[in-house]
């Protein structure tokens, strides 16, 4: 059975355009030989890196949709692991979509709920002992 997922993967920042169509390319494929089916793809473009990652302050980020058997999923990360342009990814599978609720049926005739009214409670009696001044310090 195949699932939603998403992958978000950084290339090396020296690529040219053509060599990033290449190694987006190359990820297609894999996707491809795993038995998936690639959705769509953004490439978001070169943004600057939140910490250096092996030497690299930038790198060039790809959002790519696509659908895959899930136990195919640990192959395409050991594969992209070992990927000379690929040097981050992560894989994410996305949410199974929900049915829409249903709304609630409201009550035919909305009928105003009546409150009692409570006499204002008694105030209890003090206890004898306190209130005889026995126990009360000398």
């Amino acid at each position: 059975m195949l699932r939603d997922y998403e992958i978000l993967y950084i290339v090396r920042p020296e690529l040219d355009d053509e060599k990033l169509q290449d190694a987006v390319a190359t990820v297609d494929k894999l996707i491809q030989n795993l038995g998936g089916a690639r959705q769509k793809t953004d490439v978001w473009g070169r943004r600057r890196l939140a910490y250096e990652v092996r030497h690299l302050r930038e790198g060039q980020y790809v959002l790519t949709d696509f659908q895959i058997d899930p136990a195919r999923v640990p192959e395409m990360e050991a594969t992209l692991k070992i990927s000379d342009t690929v040097f981050r990814h992560l894989i994410v599978r996305k949410p199974e979509p929900r049915a829409p609720r249903k709304p609630k049926a409201a009550p035919a005739a909305e009928q105003p709920v009546a409150v009692e009214q409570q006499a204002p409670a008694e105030e209890a009696p003090a206890p004898a002992a306190v209130a005889s001044g026995e126990g009360a310090p000398a």
